[in-house]
């Protein structure tokens, strides 16, 4: 694992992990399965998760291991962005998106599910939305000038509708999205009719895992009383 071999001078927040680490383990293994992939792409970082998943289970459960490697990512992200790579930093965001939901739902057990959507959006993310992203993750003000180039960038989203007839993109503030299931975004109602049928049984399934979750959280609650 090339650690030492970071452009910048300043790691924003990443402390090296020692040879042999169980961390540097799982970075080792996550990697050489993501580049063994024939391509950058969202199936590539779910094969990868999955891989490393199966070996290091128990890392997944240790919020301080998991924050120590996601602090891994940030870092390269941040240098990919500092020096022009920004397709590089959106790949590194959308692997930082997973891990945080992976480790929202099935770790700490506050939201229902992973939300796909979100790893798309960073792999196709606006300069605004990707530098925000790492900005306000990373403990050093390395991006605060970069960020002051493009906050005037409006920030965009991805409609939920594969034939949208925008395109697909659509400025974030001015999306709708379905109230059933809470995790599909569309750049209107029209589109959102007009992607039902493909949405209909993926809402279901999540709708239902909405509600199971709810009732989960109430007897939490209640038995915490």
């Amino acid at each position: 694992l090339l650690i030492d071999s970071l452009p910048s001078p300043c790691r924003h927040g990443f402390v090296p992990f020692p040879e042999g680490h169980t961390c540097d383990c799982f970075l080792k293994l996550y990697l050489s399965t993501y580049s063994n992939s024939s391509e950058d792409n969202a199936d590539s970082i779910l094969v990868a998760m999955a891989t490393v998943e199966e070996k290091y289970p128990e890392v997944l459960h240790d919020s301080s291991k998991m924050k120590a490697i996601l602090s891994y990512f940030l870092s390269e992200g941040t240098d990919f962005i500092l020096n022009g790579n920004d397709d590089a930093a959106r790949i590194t965001a959308a692997v930082i998106v997973m891990w945080e939901e992976c480790i929202a739902s099935n770790v700490n057990k506050t939201k229902a599910g992973v939300q796909l959507q979100k790893l798309m959006e960073m792999v196709n993310a606006d300069d605004h939305t990707l530098v925000s992203f790492f900005r306000k993750r990373i403990t050093c003000s390395c991006l605060d000038k970069k960020y002051k180039e493009v906050k005037s960038i409006k920030k965009m989203g991805l409609c939920n509708n594969k034939k949208c007839p925008l395109g697909g993109k659509v400025e974030r503030s001015k999306m709708v999205y379905c109230t059933r299931c809470s995790v599909a975004y569309y750049c209107s109602r029209d589109c959102q009719e007009a992607a039902w049928s493909d949405h209909r049984e993926v809402c279901k399934k999540r709708a239902e895992q909405n509600a199971k979750f709810e009732q989960e959280m109430r007897i939490r609650d209640q038995n915490s009383m």
